[in-house]
């Protein structure tokens, strides 16, 4: 409910009890007299300082006016006093009165309500319930916004133009998010240029992605840039126990955003209402299920919603409602995904604009060391670290602290307190160290960066590989490495002491997973082949996978179990094998990380000098129906550019930027120009005649807007000085002269060429501007294209004009503008 609405309320409700205490308090004539005890007033009768005595039977009160004041509870001058009485003690007080001595005059009051008001008290509380139970029921049926107490309306908060503050600028990382968004704030502010192609707004906007990658930061920062008002709410404010309830705050919600549009309704975790419907897990929501169809029908069903725009957030796209996401609804998909290590660079550079960084502090080696981090895991390091430099009194951020607080936010914070065992001590450092070596002997995984036997959070030490770029595949080499790296830590321990421990149970946990997902998700395994297995009916309740049925036979179960154990045991043999091979140089490393508790790369490069690589192992017996044919790939045009010496090819997006810059604004109009142009359109003023960018509804003939005539420097031609496309409508002025008047039109239109243009322009017309494809995308051999495709030149006449598309895109562009 609004809270103006409440003040009002309440104001009215205060002002009817004033109203009710000051009747009850001035129609109270016996507001004079002061209330005694009852012996007093008796003690006045038998005194004879009496002059009046009023009886009130009903009321069972005694009214006495004195002769002479006196003193009751500390109030001097009391002239009037009222005493109270039981019923049964009347008799008695009237024949006091009565043979009092000097008393004036005495009589009986006795009250008599009239009909009316007794009519009143008794119909008034009854009227007063029923109305309330009528105004309850006409709000529980829509009659007012938000239903009854308010409950259905719309939890929706309105942000003004002051909040939030946040920009595109403060967000970097997702670039091609940005831009997406960017587009829909440049619709909103300037319609004109995309109604002219036709274009109309996307009603429907859903950023999905994991945890942290920034979805609601973009969403404050559309907020803060659109200019238009921006509703924002939480998609489990529409779920009550109130049945209806949802549904009339998504009704409520979409009435507030009609009256204010255009405006724009971000819907943050809509998978909280956007559900799939009819899933048979939990029981069933009713309540879910009506709120879920109320929002389908007002974002897209019968009725209209111009100029409201949806915007929503998930982390799982998987199970929202496929009628939630078909377009009319959301019609573009934004994916939000962690960021690459250029992400990771701007991403730090925007966090660490306001800490002061110590020289030693390299935010390019950190975006290097926190690879597969989201946003917020980036964000937190920094803010780790400026607290741990608060703690230590320190004034600017070194390389330490920003290591330490990387350590932090992986494995949690130093568990300095806990009693740890020699013999503990010993055998962490064996098994990290079993984890480093087996990696470093290893070529097809990224060397450790540190080692430490530091107890962090639930681990006693951690060994951290830092990738030199961001992966989106492995091959079946680097997989197996990584199960040799996780098993590496069980055979030091078997090695060294003979007996296996619980701590390598991550470790074990961790390799399973790797190898069942070689064999039954990525096909790497010849006996079972190139297909997937392991299908299951998930619980979209939950977002995991439930106990749906196996889509394979218990012998396939039996193959892809013994097929994973083999994996790991060939893993943990190879583990094996190196640190027995090494067993010295794995005593000397154990005996480093016992003094110094933590080694980092540089340490680990002096120590694994002797450590000679394997060579690669037969993972699975091999298939040799799919063999190699040992002939090379072919060569990236990066790689043939370095082999020649030259610079990489860039890659350019074909799109426009997301800040393109700002076109100078339209020349005056002189006189004659087209006054049917609407005003404040400078695309329409600017616009060309036919033949320039196509016009939408405009049957009438234009006129061209002649701008102001060039200045150019030099002498002028001589007087009677001719060329094609010269003399022109609007002939350029020369410095130190005064402006020449226009010459008359000789012929058809268009011969002079672009008014204030060169002559030579009008050789070459104008192409319409339009969206290109990059050369290296476009089809080399296409016959709508015939005119590009490379052709003998035919002889041509070197006094005719030259052919306007040839020699077009032969510099190296990656778009065509005309």
């Amino acid at each position: 409910m609004d809270k103006k609405k409440v003040f009002r309320i309440a104001g009215a409700a205060g002002v009817i009890l004033l109203l009710l205490f000051a009747i009850s308090t001035f129609g109270d004539d016996a507001r004079g007299y002061r209330e005694v005890d009852t012996s007093v007033a008796m003690a006045q009768l038998a005194e004879a300082n009496v002059a009046e005595a009023q009886i009130d039977d009903r009321e069972q009160r005694l009214r006495l006016s004195l002769r002479e004041p006196i003193d009751v509870d500390g109030a001097e001058g009391v002239e009037e006093v009222m005493a109270r009485y039981p019923a049964r003690a009347a008799d008695r007080v009237f024949a006091a009165v009565e043979s009092a001595e000097g008393v004036d005059s005495y009589t009986t009051e006795v009250t008599r309500e009239s009909f009316l008001m007794s009519m009143i008290g008794f119909l008034l509380p009854m009227l007063i319930f029923f109305f309330l139970i009528m105004w309850l029921f006409s709000r529980m049926q829509g009659g007012g916004r938000g239903g009854m107490f308010g409950f259905g309306g719309s939890k929706a908060k309105l942000l003004s133009k002051e909040e939030p503050t946040n920009t595109f600028a403060d967000v970097a990382g997702a670039d091609e998010a940005v831009q997406e968004l960017d587009e829909i704030r440049d619709f909103l502010q300037n319609p004109a240029r995309y109604e002219r192609l036709g274009a109309t707004i996307p009603r429907g906007v859903l950023l999905y992605g994991p945890p942290g990658t920034g979805k609601t930061l973009l969403a404050r920062a559309v907020a803060g840039e659109a200019g238009v008002p921006f509703y924002t709410i939480s998609g489990s404010d529409f779920v009550e126990m109130f049945v209806g309830v949802g549904a009339s705050r998504v009704r409520d919600l979409f009435n507030q955003a009609k009256d204010n549009s255009p405006c724009i309704i971000f819907i943050d975790e809509i998978d909280a209402v956007g559900r799939q419907r009819g899933a048979g897990m939990g029981g069933g929501h009713d309540e879910r299920e009506q709120t879920l169809n109320q929002l389908l029908v007002e974002m897209d069903g019968f009725g209209e919603r111009q100029g409201v725009i949806i915007m929503a957030a998930t982390n799982r796209p998987d199970i929202l409602d496929p009628a939630l996401l078909r377009p009319g609804r959301f019609d573009r998909q934004i994916p939000v995904v962690a960021p690459d290590l250029a992400g990771r660079k701007a991403i730090l550079r925007v966090h660490a604009k306001d800490k002061p960084l110590a020289a030693d502090a390299d935010l390019e080696s950190l975006a290097k060391r926190t690879a597969g981090m989201s946003g917020a895991d980036l964000r937190n390091v920094l803010n780790e670290a400026a607290l741990l430099t608060a703690r230590v009194r320190g004034e600017v951020i070194t390389a330490d602290a920003l290591e330490e607080a990387v350590d932090r936010v992986i494995g949690g914070p130093r568990r300095t307190s806990k009693v740890i065992s020699e013999q503990e001590k010993k055998v962490t450092a064996y098994h990290e160290g079993g984890h480093t070596l087996a990696a470093w002997a290893l070529t097809d995984i990224e060397r450790v960066y540190k080692v430490t036997i530091l107890a962090r959070g639930r681990t006693g030490g951690h060994a951290m590989t830092v990738p030199e770029d961001d992966k989106g595949m492995y091959n079946l080499p680097e997989l197996f490495a990584r199960l040799v790296f996780a098993m590496g830590g069980r055979a030091a321990e078997e090695l060294v002491f003979g007996l296996p421990t619980t701590g390598a149970s991550a470790d074990i946990e961790q390799a399973t997973k790797i190898a069942r997902a070689m064999v039954a998700e990525y096909g790497m395994s010849p006996a079972l082949g190139p297909v997937k297995y392991g299908v299951e009916d998930g619980d979209p309740f939950v977002g995991r996978g439930g106990d749906g049925s196996l889509d394979y036979s218990p012998e396939v179960a039996a193959e892809i179990d013994r097929q994973v154990r083999d994996l790991i045991g060939r893993a943990h043999d190879e583990a094996y094998a190196i640190l027995r091979e090494n067993r010295a140089i794995l005593d000397r490393l154990a005996e480093k990380l016992l003094e110094k508790e933590t080694l980092r790369r540089p340490d680990l490069e002096v120590l694994f000098t002797d450590v000679v690589p394997r060579e690669r192992v037969d993972f699975f017996d091999q298939d040799t129906r799919h063999p190699a044919d040992g002939k090379p790939p072919v060569k990236t045009p990066v790689e043939l550019a370095e082999e020649r010496g030259e610079e990489p090819p860039r890659r350019v997006d074909v799109f426009a930027p997301v800040r393109p810059e700002a076109e100078p604004a339209a020349p005056a109009a002189p006189a004659g120009q087209d006054a049917a142009a609407p005003a404040g359109d400078a695309d329409a003023a600017a616009r060309p005649a036919p033949g320039g960018w196509a016009g939408e509804g405009d049957p009438a003939p234009r006129v061209t807007a002649i701008p102001p005539a060039p200045v150019y420097g030099g002498p002028p031609p001589p007087k009677d000085w001719t060329a094609p496309g010269w003399p022109t409508d609007n002939p350029p002025r020369y410095r130190g002269q005064e402006p020449a008047a226009p010459a008359g039109r000789d012929g058809a239109e268009g011969a002079g060429g672009g008014a204030g243009e060169h002559p030579g322009t009008a050789n070459y017309p104008a192409q319409p501007r339009g969206f290109r494809l990059p050369e290296r995308e476009r089809p080399e051999h296409d016959p709508d294209r015939a005119g590009d495709a490379p052709a003998p030149a035919p002889e041509r006449d070197p006094a005719a004009a030259p052919d306007p598309e040839r020699g077009r895109h032969r510099r190296g562009q990656d778009t065509e503008e005309g």
